[in-house]
């Protein structure tokens, strides 16, 4: 069915790292930019920093994770109007019954950013989202995690040379020490720790803020610990030991019940803990597809998606296994703080570049996590070197960046995100400016990629340097399964690459990915379908960007499509590159 009346028959809506605008074709919208907060720092190239949220948003991905500091809806009103793409529901604190993630993605999905309604006088349009913001499924994976504690206390002390017994016997009943040096008793849920374990090991509590060392192993379930240092212990704090190998599953029963609850709900993303080996990864990607084959069985006629597998990096294991791991995943989690204490803390930025440079040649997103403004938790600005930090991970090439518990149950949780999304913008700046093509390693092949794939990876390259070498504003592609878009993500474009979609799930699906703007183009026509007018929709969506603001006559643009051939053709299906001049209307 071809659109006759383009004022009234198509709506296009944007998502932006700062708001959410929703728009009727040919009909006028009023654009609300967002203030973001200043870096206050000069930039590398030029004295003027960034200030602002660009109409575009910004090109490196902000991911933010949600908690008790930002669970009602007007506290996820504000992550999404300063600048959240990916909203990470954390399941290692989730309850048995889901009412908490379910309450948080509820949220997540009917939250507007700062917008006007669709214009007067439209008809509503039932299958509309609010939004497309994504959302990100963090599972709990093969961890080990301490359990309630004695007396059932928020928080216990423990001295340095305190006696700890590490056990798999409930401890929440019995009386609490009566003073640090306790002897304390700390149950985990790891049952084979007495066999994983011997005297002289280690045991690291709260990422390696406690170090408990073994003097008596007594048998499978009880291990005696001398602490090393001192300092405070809460339930669910993550339990490592360092060079050895744990006797765990690739995915737990607990991970089973959320990879289904993921694939029910819809979450775009699920990040698959601790993954070792690409042995691991195909499990995951095997319990997935059941799920939704299990779904599509019980509900023909409903839209169920795959959620796309980030697998997290934080173990040593992962490390040495990362190319097989990267080659079976959709993207990667760098999780720094696991990392960095299953391995040396000083080899964690070598083999976060590392990471980072693979996914970068593969054309995979990567995502770099855990403390990035840790400071914030407790102080409203972020300290000179957490800032580095972030500008540091954008600039080597990271997708996104993501906050923790600064906005999970952190007391800036607003101030953190405004911050992140300040220097982002000012990293997006110098690397536009100073990326040269010449100068990069051109990602790898494929070497199992078919013609098609090959003629496409060709056109994206062509795509992303003409935009650099005529300053053009935006690159334009219209895509239906997110192919498209992701091959010009792979080659780092330095404009914004608008992602006209038709289908809501692949547009969340491409929020991770460094430079991708996402936009929803309602349509009945099927920009895979050989009877549609591509260059009417390619049309459409300049229009689009212009009635948004985010291109204006004079500038210019370079559009990307896959259009498939007709019956007089000699191929299945062309790709074409175009680039244009803004006229005057």
């Amino acid at each position: 069915m071809f659109l006759t009346n383009t004022s009234t028959a198509a709506r296009a809506m944007i998502q932006t790292s700062g708001y959410l605008r929703h728009r009727l074709l040919g009909s006028t919208t009023t654009i609300i930019p967002i203030v973001a907060a200043g870096s206050g720092t000069a930039r590398l190239f030029s004295l003027h920093a960034f200030s602002e949220i660009k109409p575009e948003g910004t090109m490196t991905k902000v991911v933010c994770t949600l908690g008790p500091s930002t669970d009602s809806k007007e506290m996820i009103g504000q992550l999404v109007r300063n600048g959240m793409h990916v909203a990470r529901i954390n399941f290692s604190h989730a309850g048995q019954d889901y009412s908490y993630p379910e309450k948080l993605l509820s949220l997540v999905r009917t939250a507007p950013g700062r917008h006007q309604e669709l214009a007067d006088g439209a008809v509503h349009h039932s299958e509309m989202p609010a939004n497309l913001r994504a959302v990100l499924v963090d599972t709990k994976g093969p961890e080990i995690r301490t359990k309630p504690l004695q007396g059932n206390v928020d928080e216990a002390e423990i001295a340095t040379g305190a006696i700890v017994e590490i056990t798999t016997d409930e401890v929440v009943g019995e009386e609490p020490p009566s003073c640090p040096s306790g002897p304390h008793r700390i149950q985990i849920d790891y049952k084979s720790i007495g066999s994983s374990v011997s005297v002289g090991s280690q045991i690291l509590l709260d990422d390696g803020l406690i170090a408990l060392k073994v003097i008596e192993v007594k048998d499978k379930g009880h291990v005696t610990t001398v602490a090393l240092n001192g300092g405070p212990i809460k339930k669910n704090k993550g339990v490592n030991l360092p060079n050895t190998s744990i006797d765990l599953p690739a995915l737990t029963e607990k991970d089973k019940q959320d990879l289904s609850w993921a694939c029910k709900n819809g979450a775009d993303f699920v990040a698959a803990s601790f993954i070792r080996t690409a042995a691991n990864v195909r499990s995951v990607h095997a319990y997935l597809d059941r799920c939704i084959a299990d779904l599509k069985a019980k509900d023909p006629q409903g839209t169920y998606m795959r959620p796309l597998i980030i697998s997290k990096i934080e173990n040593k294991e992962g490390v040495d296994n990362f190319h097989e791991i990267l080659a079976e995943s959709d993207g990667i989690m760098v999780a720094r703080g696991d990392l960095g204490v299953e391995i040396p803390y000083r080899k964690v930025f070598a083999a976060q570049k590392m990471m980072v440079k693979a996914c970068n040649e593969a054309g995979k997103p990567v995502i770099v996590a855990t403390q990035m403004l840790d400071s914030m938790q407790r102080n409203p600005r972020p300290t000179r070197a957490e800032v580095t930090d972030v500008g540091t991970a954008c600039l080597d090439g990271a997708d996104a960046v993501m906050l923790s518990g600064e906005t999970a149950a952190g007391k800036y949780p607003i101030e953190s995100v405004q911050a992140m999304t300040s220097i982002v913008g000012e990293a997006d700046e110098i690397w536009n400016e100073s990326h040269s093509l010449a100068q990069e390693s051109r990602p790898k092949k494929n070497p199992s990629a078919d013609h098609l794939d090959e003629e496409l990876d060709a056109i994206a390259l062509s795509a992303v340097r003409s935009a650099k070498d005529l300053n053009a504003k935006v690159i334009i592609l219209i895509s239906m399964s997110g192919k498209v878009a992701r091959a010009i993500a792979k080659h780092k474009p330095t404009v914004p690459v608008l992602a006209f979609c038709t289908d809501v799930l692949v547009a969340r699906r491409l929020q991770l990915h460094r430079s991708l703007l996402p936009i929803l183009l309602q349509t009945k026509m099927d920009p895979g379908s050989n009877m549609t007018r591509m260059g009417f929709l390619r049309a459409e969506a300049v229009r689009t960007a212009k009635e948004l603001g985010i291109v204006k006559a004079g500038d210019r643009v370079v559009t990307v499509d896959r259009t498939a051939g007709k019956s007089h053709d000699h191929f299945d299906f062309s790709h074409n590159i175009k680039l244009s001049t803004i006229r005057e209307t």
